[in-house]
């Protein structure tokens, strides 16, 4: 069977969670499947099995790399423009590949694949359609004119009048839907009964290269005596909740106490301006696999303060690397709160105090870290790639087996 894994919104987001598991299920399925992938190259490219990358222009980067594309306006226009339009992207040219790929099943990452896969389907190509949801449409999304839905609303070509019609036909358009933690499977069940629950699952051995990790902190100005708190993810705010963090970190007194920020996005010169003053906070935008690994190596906790999350893959890269873990509410899917996995340390992300008092435990108190610790093993022995690759293989094999 041909597997053909699509991501246009690489374009955007090369980095983070989404553009990792379309590169661990293009890698993991080859096992079973003959697999390809469609897309923008990103921080988890390198190793893909028969990739087509498109070519990434520059227009609209600068928009989307600035503060500006928090307001409501400006995401209105780049979901019209942008997104449903596909831009730069040659839609003959791109059918000619893929009837050539000849796929039995399209994966879909992101929410603006299904512009593709309709254009796909009308000019007649036969192919079963899956949907993994990290996020963008279930549970997320409340309002169509809000920041969350305006990609949905016009960001694809789904003709809708209220937001549960909008789900309903864009859930039901594909074969297959995957719900990334319970919460957005019983989400995804009102609209459809075409869908099942895979979380996430990720393998990662740490390396431990002491001469890259000593030029890292030489870099940064990060002493081996320091107690790093790692951020990794996008700089989006209306999401990510990163400005909360910087404050909350602000917060803790101590010199030895560092905060690590690791990603680019359209709030990253405002998180700079906030962090003004505080030498302890460091930036160091986009980074690739390796650098990743570095940062989570030298770091000794790893907070998420996002406001929702689908199936956040940075807790499973944090627990790889044994690391204390301190979640916002937001974020700690029902999924992740199993008596044997234990009790991860979490936070209201709209109560900057009461982060900062998880933060400030974590660094000072060393049974609550020890503690720590053990539920993030517990984490890394439950989700693995094997597992989610596992369920995904049987998951096509009975999407095939109902072709026609």
């Amino acid at each position: 069977m041909k597997v053909l894994i699509v991501d246009l919104g690489s374009k955007f987001n090369k980095f983070g969670g989404q553009a990792r598991i379309a590169a661990v299920l293009n890698k993991r399925l080859s096992r079973y499947f003959r697999t390809y992938y469609l897309g923008y190259p990103t921080a988890y490219s390198k190793g893909m099995k028969n990739p087509f990358f498109l070519a990434r222009h520059k227009g609209g980067l600068s928009i989307r790399r600035s503060g500006i594309s928090e307001m409501w306006l400006v995401r209105l226009v780049y979901s019209l423009f942008i997104v449903r339009g596909l831009r730069d992207i040659d839609k003959t040219s791109l059918f000619n590949k893929i009837q050539e790929i000849a796929p039995d099943v399209i994966i879909a990452n992101s929410i603006q694949d299904i512009n593709l896969l309709e254009f796909l389907k009308r000019k007649g190509l036969v192919f079963k359609s899956v949907y993994i949801d990290h996020g963008s449409v279930s549970t997320s999304i409340h309002d169509l004119l809000s920041k969350e839905g305006i990609p949905l609303a016009f960001g694809t070509d789904i003709d809708a009048l209220t937001l549960s019609d909008k789900k309903k036909k864009f859930f039901r358009f594909y074969d297959m839907n995957i719900a990334l933690n319970s919460r957005q499977l019983e989400d995804i069940s009102k609209f459809t009964e075409k869908v099942v629950l895979i979380p996430n699952g990720l393998d990662i051995s740490p390396s431990r290269h002491k001469k890259n990790e000593d030029h890292f902190r030489k870099e940064h100005g990060i002493l081996k005596g320091d107690f790093v708190v790692l951020y990794i993810g996008r700089m989006f705010d209306r999401q990510k909740n990163v400005g909360s963090l910087i404050r909350a970190f602000r917060a803790v007194a101590g010199s030895n106490i560092k905060l690590l920020l690791v990603g680019d996005g359209p709030s990253l010169s405002e998180y700079r301006e906030m962090a003004k003053g505080d030498r302890r906070i460091i930036f160091i935008g986009a980074a690739d696999e390796d650098r990743i690994n570095i940062a989570y190596s030298v770091s000794s906790m790893f907070v998420l303060p996002s406001f929702w999350e689908g199936f956040s893959l940075t807790i499973l890269e944090a627990a790889s690397h044994a690391l204390p873990i301190a979640i916002s509410e937001g974020a700690y899917v029902d999924d992740l709160k199993d008596r044997e996995i234990g009790r991860i340390p979490s936070f209201d992300p709209h109560n900057e105090h009461h982060m900062t008092n998880i933060i400030r435990d974590l660094y000072k108190d060393q049974e609550m870290r020890r503690k720590a610790i053990a539920v993030s093993m517990n984490i890394r022995k439950r989700f693995t790639e094997r597992r989610m690759a596992e369920k995904y293989r049987d998951m096509l094999d009975s999407l095939a087996g109902s072709r026609g």
